[in-house]
């Protein structure tokens, strides 16, 4: 009897015992063909690194933002007297992965708010080149594809065709800043920049021997604040960028746009809220 009480306990005990943990899950990691550069992805942070160093990530820019708006975040000293009431204040940053082919990342750089001055909103994409020093060289699409590849795709598109008011100089714009100098805002207040064809892209998917890639314009004027206009154009993949696309296709390193809700790709956010001087 006794021992079938102790069995019974036993039982109960082990019916009633707290689950283990789930184990942590491992970030997804590729090292990119023909660099030093290594990716670590999770579903909170992709960063890339070179030699064990960070020279790319999301969760390290939180102390970036912090610091602009209110110095150095670990600094705990109460504000200088005189500094602005900054109880009405508050910022907004996100950061949304869109693809990653070989070492270019791109992004979505989304930022709001209010800090004294007038409300503010940008939303835009953003490539960066992790094996390049932003100071000494950034991403440059015109670099990658031929410009009157880029010039072609551009002027067959609807949306810009939508903005030509001088159809003779559309006709004649043999560069790409040249065709954009000709576009007007409309009443959409696109801005269109040379250097969101440069930088402001995404690598889509690939249609054949054409790649889909996605230009981000942002706004002409203060009062559109916020707006953010995506161009699609299909370019012919040039030979030296096809093994890194395939790669990137094919989920090998990296990834492509149309794939990035599959592969969990990471986006953080990050808050700030201004509070009230402390009275002596």
């Amino acid at each position: 009897m006794a021992r079938m009480l102790m069995s019974s306990v036993v039982m109960m005990a082990l019916l009633t015992a707290a689950p283990a943990p789930a184990p942590k899950a491992s970030p997804l990691t590729w090292k990119v063909t023909g660099t030093d550069v290594t990716f670590e992805m999770s579903s909170k942070d992709l960063r890339a690194l070179r030699d064990g160093k960070e020279v790319f990530g999301l969760q390290s820019r939180k102390k970036g933002f912090l610091a602009n708006l209110v110095g150095d975040p670990e600094d705990t000293q109460d504000p200088p007297e005189g500094a602005p009431d900054t109880s009405d204040w508050e910022a907004a940053q996100s950061y949304t992965v869109l693809s990653v082919v070989g070492p270019w990342v791109s992004y979505e750089d989304n930022s709001g708010g209010f800090t004294g001055g007038a409300l503010y909103a940008i939303r835009i994409y953003v490539t960066e080149d992790v094996t390049k020093d932003k100071d000494r060289g950034a991403f440059n699409l015109l670099d990658v594809f031929p410009e009157k590849d880029v010039l072609k795709a551009l002027k067959a598109d609807e949306f810009v065709k939508q903005h030509v008011r001088d159809e003779a100089a559309f006709k004649k714009a043999r560069t790409v800043e040249a065709l954009l100098a000709i576009l007007v805002p409309g009443d959409d207040c696109v801005g269109f920049q040379i250097d969101n064809v440069k930088r402001s892209v995404a690598f889509h998917h690939v249609e054949g021997n054409k790649v889909a890639v996605r230009i981000a314009f942002g706004y002409e004027r203060p009062v559109c604040r916020g707006k953010m206009f995506e161009v699609g154009v299909l370019l012919p993949i040039p030979e030296s960028l096809r093994p890194a696309l395939e790669r990137a296709r094919t989920r090998q390193e990296g990834f492509l746009m149309k794939d990035a809700k599959a592969v969990k790709a990471p986006a953080v956010h990050f808050e700030w809220e201004g509070s009230k001087q402390k009275k002596p």
